[in-house]
């Protein structure tokens, strides 16, 4: 394994009766930019705890590096950890935050003002220094957090939440720095977040955690496009669900279905699924074409959204398809009659 990938090996972590984390198999490749999703309780962060030493696994092994770590204290490990609180001491300023690991180590002083220097100017606060950190906006502290965490040079960067606290605007700014710094250092970050789409922008790849096992690894369009589960299509995006059964498989991953009342339905989805399997099929708001042929629809609802107006549409046999329209269409009202379709390639079946 090369310097900075994490190996988790069948590891569980269970808190009395409660089975926190369980059986999980989990690679993390040196130098990405990786995330854990899922929603609350699902096992993320306490992974993340387990990854830095905060948390000891009851069974499995964990490796950063190659090396096995599972047993190794928290602070002898090769990573760092940046939290949804940044702990910055308030009676410090910002080169003396950033230098406290490295003064713990008793690196040398012209050692520590370098490494320092250098870690202020990479997260954008040259000419900061001396400020203390009620004098900084959230965003600035939380970017003295991140240098005090990679002035120590880990192989590994955990973040948990780290953008939590701050409001919408601010986070979305954030994301793209956070995306940029970790590419200028090439240090693996480890990124755990509840949002689905502050992942999707930031990351190679992400986990997808449920009720603590994991449920999917892939690149974000690969997870939102192809879901393993009904879980993961529900939880990283809004999606219509249509309960069918295979009739045919046409070629490798490619399917005639039969829909409720009997409705024809063509989808791609894992290759081998057998003539009358029970299935879901997936389709995405944004990929429903309305008015462009189809099966018969009457708009139920429609909301202005912004930059998209937001449709239900009652399908008939296929019941209510949710779409997401350009907020320019024509603006389409509640008793409209229309039609609804998508192409085959943009629905998923799940087995």
């Amino acid at each position: 394994m090369s310097a900075g990938a994490v190996r988790l090996s069948r590891v569980e972590r269970r808190f009395g009766e409660v089975v926190a984390v369980r059986r999980l198999e989990l690679e993390i490749p040196a130098g990405a930019f990786f995330s854990i999703i899922g929603p609350s309780g699902c096992g993320k962060t306490t992974t993340l705890r387990m990854i830095a030493g905060l948390e000891r696994p009851d069974a499995g092994t964990i490796a950063v590096g190659g090396t096995d770590v599972t047993h190794v204290p928290a602070y002898r490990r090769p990573v760092n950890t940046v939290f949804q609180s940044y702990a910055l001491f308030p009676h410090l300023d910002v080169a003396a935050n950033v230098a406290f690991g490295l003064v713990e180590e008793r690196r040398p002083r012209d050692e520590v003002r370098r490494r320092v220097a250098e870690a202020v100017e990479l997260v954008g606060l040259g000419g900061r220094e001396r400020a203390r950190p009620h004098e900084l906006s959230g965003g600035q502290q939380q970017r003295v957090a991140l240098a005090r965490a990679l002035v120590k040079r880990p192989s590994v960067l955990l973040l948990d939440e780290p953008l939590g606290a701050l409001d919408l605007q601010l986070r979305k700014r954030l994301q793209g720095e956070l995306r940029t710094l970790q590419r200028q250092v090439g240090t693996t970050f480890v990124y755990v977040t509840h949002d689905q789409e502050e992942a999707f922008s930031m990351s190679d790849a992400v986990a997808v955690m449920h009720e603590g096992e994991l449920q999917q690894v892939g690149a974000p369009e690969d997870v939102y496009r192809r879901p393993a589960t009904r879980f993961v299509a529900d939880f990283v995006g809004a999606a219509n669900v249509f309960p069918a059964r295979v009739q045919d498989e046409r070629v490798a991953g490619s399917y005639a279905l039969a829909g409720a009342g009997g409705a024809a339905l063509e989808a791609t989805g894992p290759a081998g699924l057998g003539a009358g399997r029970e299935v879901v099929v997936i389709v995405r708001p944004e990929d429903v074409v309305v008015g462009n042929g189809g099966a018969s629809a009457t708009v139920a609802a429609a909301a202005f959204a912004g930059a998209a107006r937001h449709v239900t549409l009652d399908a008939g046999a296929l019941g209510l398809v949710q779409a997401t329209v350009p907020a320019r269409a024509d603006p389409l009202a509640e008793g409209d009659l229309t039609t609804v379709s998508w192409p085959a390639d943009v629905a998923w079946t799940i087995a």
